[in-house]
């Protein structure tokens, strides 16, 4: 089957998204299926190192929106959609955020083939979003319905878009590589049993709360001095003003990494105790989340929608409710200081992760692959 993958973020942009679309191509390629992905501009000196075929369209445009950095193609290659996807003869066009403006709608108005849409965000009814699936109704209501199947990656992602476009939608989650994350891979930092390490993974987005975290981090200290954080993803300098009134014994505990390496990412999980992703909202699933528990270290997070659907508090993780630092602090301190718990949930999360593995989720796109298929065949 040709199938071609059009999405807005793709390596090296950093993200849930691109991630996904990687590891899908990755399998789908695997599984002897011949695939292409159509995205955005990469940076200099950038190359791609998938085992399949990328395009990229230039220039984008970046901002921030729903909490995070984003970006939108806006390019006049987005007309001649229709002939890249003739000159690959696609049996198949899968976009992701098929109704963010303006890539996804190119490509769902110009496929011929059989078109499916994966939609992964969690977010609330707003003026804008009135505005782009109410007001332009004309445009967004015939993109949608160029769709021959639609999945969202949980029940959050699909509660948000079916406010706008009520229909069938089927639920298959992200991902995870549970052959690279694993608990017997090498640590990246040196470990010290006497030094209880936590470990946040993403962007400095206000959503993902990191600065509730170093607020919670300094609490936590009061009970465990020797605890330290690594954050992976975010330079010190963008922290710079929730540090500056955090202790310097604190702030001394916090190591930045900053952006790292893919190829890395397993050896990070292994060096910590507990992963923590804070993220206050808007979250639709959380492959973090997943590549923690794959990796055999529990996570602590707040218990919000889509966090909720991945992880069973107490059991391969710890969930918090309401959000805060002290809840977090004290949350962080329960878990840290019950090893045996804390073997129990990493045993426990990595048989949930497990059931996360590319090729049992890839298997389920397959299949409903075959069913937009027959979708089309009816419908001509």
């Amino acid at each position: 089957m040709r199938v071609g993958i059009v999405t807005e973020y793709y390596r090296p942009w950093p993200g849930g998204i691109s991630e996904h679309v990687h590891h899908q191509a990755v399998e789908l390629t695997e599984r002897g299926h011949d695939v292409t992905v159509f995205t955005g501009p990469s940076v200099p000196g950038w190359t791609d190192d998938g085992p399949f075929e990328v395009e990229r369209l230039p220039w984008a445009h970046e901002f921030t929106h729903n909490g995070a950095r984003s970006r939108m193609v806006l390019s006049g290659a987005l007309l001649g959609f229709r002939k890249r996807f003739r000159h690959h003869a696609l049996d198949v066009v899968h976009v992701h955020a098929p109704m963010d403006p303006f890539l996804g709608w190119a490509a769902l108005l110009a496929s011929e083939s059989a078109t499916v849409g994966t939609f992964h965000a969690n977010f609330d009814p707003s003026g804008l979003w009135d505005g782009l699936f109410r007001r332009l109704r004309m445009i967004t209501g015939r993109a949608f319905d160029r769709m021959h199947g639609r999945i969202a990656v949980s029940e959050a992602a699909r509660e948000s878009i079916a406010h706008y476009f009520p229909g069938e939608f089927e639920i298959i989650p992200n991902g995870v590589d549970t052959e690279r994350f694993r608990p017997d891979v090498e640590p990246v930092l040196a470990r010290d049993e006497d030094r209880p390490t936590i470990l946040f993974v993403g962007r400095a987005d206000p959503r993902k709360g990191l600065p509730i975290l170093i607020q919670a981090f300094e609490r936590l200290r009061k009970s465990m001095p020797a605890a330290r954080l690594i954050v992976v993803g975010v330079e010190k300098n963008e922290v710079a003003s929730e540090l500056a009134g955090v202790a310097p014994e604190t702030s001394a505990s916090i190591e930045f990494a900053g952006y790292a390496d893919p190829g890395d990412m397993a050896g990070y999980y292994t060096s910590c105790d507990v992963f923590c992703s804070p993220a206050t909202g808007q979250e639709s699933q959380g492959i973090v989340l997943l590549e923690a528990m794959a990796a055999g270290r529990p996570p602590v997070a707040f218990a919000i929608p889509g966090y909720r659907d991945v992880v069973q508090h107490g059991v391969d993780g710890w969930l918090i409710d309401p959000i805060g630092a002290e809840e977090l602090a004290s949350g962080l301190a329960t878990i840290l200081g019950d090893r045996v718990a804390l073997s129990r949930m990493a045993e426990t999360g990595r048989k949930t992760a497990l059931g996360f593995s590319w090729p049992r989720v890839v298997e389920r796109i397959e299949h409903h692959y075959a069913r937009a298929l027959d979708e089309m065949g009816r419908s001509e």
